[in-house]
């Protein structure tokens, strides 16, 4: 398949679901078309229909989502995990956080992740203060 054939159907997929503050936000360098293309299935539908577990951060830079499961061994806090993958540096969401998506997803569904309620507000603030609370990662702290 052509990558204008890909855009093309890749695009309005994405653009139907998600308002314009929610479009994907790439980094320099990501193939586009072919991280559209792979990010699209991942992504859960505002409309009901049938898709993925995932959703864009707020900025588009990131993808995240909850995984529950049984018991306490097979994750790290009571019985949900959650997840944030983005690129720091070329920040922006990159077609390898796509892929490690896609991998966790596969782990999950090893491992007897459980249906989950949806994500609240209350993880995705405990993320982003943690985040703004440790900087990035990739630049030394100034003092």
């Amino acid at each position: 398949m052509s990558v204008a054939r890909i855009r093309a159907f890749a695009r309005p997929a994405l653009t139907k679901r998600f308002s314009s503050t929610m479009q994907p936000r790439f980094s320099p360098g990501t193939n586009e078309s072919a991280t559209t293309a792979a990010l699209t299935p991942l992504l859960a539908s505002s409309t009901g229909e049938s898709g993925g577990k995932w959703a864009l951060a707020a900025d588009g830079e990131a993808l995240e989502r909850s995984f529950t499961f049984k018991n306490f061994a097979k994750t790290w806090v009571y019985n949900t995990t959650f997840i944030r993958w983005t690129t720091h540096n070329p920040k922006g969401l990159s077609d390898k956080d796509v892929r490690l998506a896609s991998l966790c997803d596969s782990i999950a569904r090893d491992f007897g992740e459980l249906d989950a309620e949806p994500l609240g507000c209350e993880v995705r603030a405990r993320a982003d203060a943690a985040i703004s609370e440790s900087g990035d990662c990739c630049k030394p702290k100034q003092t």
